[in-house]
């Protein structure tokens, strides 16, 4: 049986979008929902399609729903960002690793790596000028690497490609059809005991003095 591609998976979701979408390696939904400082003895299993008509998240709250795909759990939200908070990304990576991907009303599409509470590599998808890393940066590569070979693509999708590539399995919308581990999160997260500093650069941008070089202005010859 053909497996269906990420563009037929995800395209209704991306339309419906915004959302925001993590995977962290090693925990379980329920330690998953802890690490987002949702209350796991308030969640329920319910399927995507049932969250709107049984949760009712008010204005200033989101629904996290949880599940897993074989060594990886994942968190889906919509119409929010917390998962790419660095709050919350260095929470889900302690002592394991976590990828975070947000498709924003904004336009602005981005993707994180967090290691063990320190962020390994950052961009905004298709913009090279955003390039953020620590080191390498396979998940830009990749990313890069399927927008050049299916350019009828959207960018998320590219970067969902290289998310599976990662992972090494097939994170569909479909998995979310399935009564998962779902619940409300904080109103706010409190604020990281300590700034880490940000990524450097890969490609830092070169400073460009302030006006036009004149040349050298010489008083008049005396005669």
């Amino acid at each position: 049986m053909t497996q269906p591609s990420p563009e037929q998976d995800w395209t209704a979701i991306v339309r419906y979008g915004p959302f925001c979408l993590t995977v962290t390696r090693g925990v379980t939904p329920r330690n998953l929902l802890e690490r987002y400082e949702a209350d796991p003895t308030t969640a329920r299993l319910l399927a995507f399609g049932e969250t709107d008509a049984v949760v009712q998240p008010g204005p200033d709250r989101t629904i996290l729903t949880s599940g897993t795909l074989g060594d990886w759990t994942f968190g889906f939200e919509t119409m929010s960002v917390e998962g790419v908070m660095p709050e919350t990304l260095a929470a889900l990576s302690r002592g394991t690793q976590t990828l975070a991907l947000n498709d924003s009303a904004n336009a602005m599409h981005t993707l994180k790596h967090w290691v063990d509470g320190q962020p390994q590599e950052s961009f905004e998808i298709g913009n090279p000028v955003t390039r953020r890393a620590a080191g390498p940066h396979p998940l830009w590569d990749a990313t890069e690497r399927h927008r050049a070979t299916h350019p009828d693509q959207s960018d998320i999708v590219a970067a969902l490609r290289a998310v599976n590539d990662h992972l090494g399995g097939h994170l569909a919308p479909r998995m979310l059809a399935r009564p998962l581990l779902t619940a409300m999160l904080p109103e706010r997260r409190p604020p990281l005991s300590a700034l880490r500093p940000a990524l450097p650069l890969v490609h830092p941008r070169e400073s460009t003095p302030l006006g036009q070089y004149l040349g050298t202005l010489r008083p008049p010859e005396e005669r």
